[in-house]
């Protein structure tokens, strides 16, 4: 949005509303940059470490994905209709087809049965140690 410095309006109220405005564009944009300025010195460090501390592919897929992301926010037109809770810290790093990392639970219509694997009587004795074998987990 270009201000015409000669034709501000005269309304206190709409002049603090437009410094109000300006200042929440700021802090969004000095946000974005710091994360960015993040990623990339993690970029070069990662550069310049040991083979065994690179980053994985997946790592920098991450980066291009952040980057893309605020290329095309960046060539959005701002209108009236953008939504305020698009601009609290991190919205804009939850990503709708973002992959659950880690085990999922199994659904709750399969049936649990636990199966319980005991050894013979006999396989219960340890003849290194001379101690009984307990059960553990």
């Amino acid at each position: 949005m270009a201000i015409d410095p000669k034709h501000l309006p005269e309304d206190p109220r709409v002049l603090q509303q437009m410094v109000l405005d300006l200042m929440a564009q700021l802090d969004r944009e000095f946000s974005e940059r710091h994360k960015i300025e993040t990623l990339l010195r993690e970029l070069l460090d990662a550069k310049r470490n040991r083979s065994s501390e690179q980053l994985s592919a997946d790592q920098l897929a991450l980066f291009a994905s952040a980057w893309q992301a605020r290329q095309a926010e960046a060539e959005a037109p701002a209108g009236p209709d953008r939504r305020d809770d698009d601009d609290r810290p991190g919205a804009s790093e939850l990503a709708p087809n973002k992959r659950a990392s880690g085990r999922q639970p199994l659904p709750r219509h399969l049936k649990r049965e636990r199966i319980v694997h005991d050894l013979e009587d006999w396989e219960k004795h340890c003849a290194a140690c001379d101690q009984h074998l307990h059960p553990i987990g």
